[in-house]
């Protein structure tokens, strides 16, 4: 059992990404780097907003950092956890709508401090309409997201503390919710079960991280576990059924993953089968990952083992993404990917299969790789005869 921990949290690095950041600007040439994509703004500022619906921005020069954002975001972007040189405000009220520079006004100003300015940019954030805005006004544009995306795949002390809190979080939630998988509970009771117990366990003055997402969903049964990604509801478990928990809660933005899939009652022999496979194909997976391998070589593991079992078919996604600020990030653990495991990077390890007819299996874990291996931040039991309850 985890209890309640006073613990001190790592300080968050915004002088030593910036470094790099400009360390990269100054190698492609730029004169300023304008982010726009709510993770890579957080990344360098350690600002989180819960909507980006009016336009935040985030412009780093040589020796700076502007941070853009509308004024109901003022008091929120003057906490500590916010690190920025200079904060600008726009309205949306008369009368200082009015007399004052709007979002796109005020980045305007920023980068007309260098005529003709060489700009970073993150192409798939930008809209066509801003782009053609910034080339108005006569910047160049050069796109460095997969800069960006090579900066962040390599996590450094800050994000692996985080990490792995979340991953304390995950497997503290599973174990409260298990005790009470039974035929007869729905869902969406069953995942509350975990979910206040995580409350307790983290409420408090002397918790130093921040909470930021409770994400978990519960699919049970052969339809609902087929389709991988779906909200609880009230369906009721029932006897025999396999169910497919997932716990994704963040700390300080960052996301750690643990699922299970777990039988409640008494499972059919196709189900039986089922499992044990996708379970030989994470732990193939599990046994072999570590620097040096490269992102498809552990998709081909997984398969490999699945097409022993004939489920080749039913393996319909990649065998693991990256984690950290994104739920969902890069890089991937998918088949094409060339991409070679470094230490620090975080990756989960989820082969999945989805059977017509029989149901959805699906294990998940999130691994720090290690100069020799990987840390598990979500250790938690994997065997059938574990996760079977009556």
């Amino acid at each position: 059992m985890i209890t309640k921990e006073c613990v001190v949290m790592i300080p968050f690095p915004a002088h030593e990404r910036a470094v790099k950041l400009r360390n990269i600007m100054a190698e492609q040439g730029l004169d300023f780097c304008l982010l726009s994509s709510p993770e890579n703004m957080e990344y360098f500022s350690g600002f989180q907003a819960i909507t980006y619906t009016r336009p935040i921005r985030l412009v780093v020069t040589g020796d700076c950092t502007h941070l853009i954002v509308p004024a109901l975001e003022e008091e929120h972007a003057t906490l500590d956890s916010t690190v920025v040189d200079h904060l600008h405000i726009y309205y949306e009220h008369p009368p200082k709508a009015q007399e004052n520079p709007g979002a796109f006004a005020i980045l305007k100003n920023i980068l007309s401090e260098k005529a003709n300015a060489a700009v970073g940019v993150e192409a798939g954030s930008l809209s066509l309409a801003q782009a053609q805005m910034l080339e108005s006004w006569g910047c160049r544009l050069k796109d460095i997201s997969a800069l960006l995306v090579r900066m962040r795949a390599i996590k450094d002390e800050y994000e692996k503390d985080c990490i792995r809190e979340a991953g304390r979080l995950c497997s503290y939630a599973m174990g409260v919710s298990l005790e009470h998988a039974r035929p007869g509970i729905s869902e969406l009771e069953f995942e509350q079960y975990g979910t206040t117990a995580l409350y307790n366990l983290i409420s408090g003055d002397d918790y130093p991280y921040v909470f930021s997402s409770p994400t978990c969903f519960t699919p049970s049964g052969i339809k609902r576990t087929n389709m991988p990604h779906v909200f609880s509801g009230l369906r009721q478990f029932q006897d025999g059924d396999m169910v497919i928990h997932v716990r994704k809660p963040a700390i300080n933005g960052y996301h750690g993953e643990l699922e299970r899939t777990f039988f409640v009652g008494h499972p059919n022999e196709k189900a039986k089968r089922a499992f044990s496979a996708m379970v030989e194909a994470q732990m193939t997976v599990l046994d072999a990952i570590r620097p040096g391998v490269t992102g498809g070589e552990m998709d081909a593991l997984a398969r490999k083992v699945l097409n022993k079992y004939g489920y080749g078919e039913y393996a319909i996604h990649r065998v693991g993404h990256g984690q950290g600020l994104g739920r969902h990030e890069e890089p991937f653990l998918i088949y094409d990917s060339n991409l070679v495991l470094e230490e620090n990077m975080v990756f989960t390890v989820e082969p999945g299969i989805y059977i017509p007819d029989v149901g959805g299996f699906r294990h998940s874990d999130t691994l720090i790789i290690t100069r020799d291996g990987y840390e598990n931040t979500t250790p938690f039991k994997r065997l059938p005869e574990e996760l079977t309850f009556a």
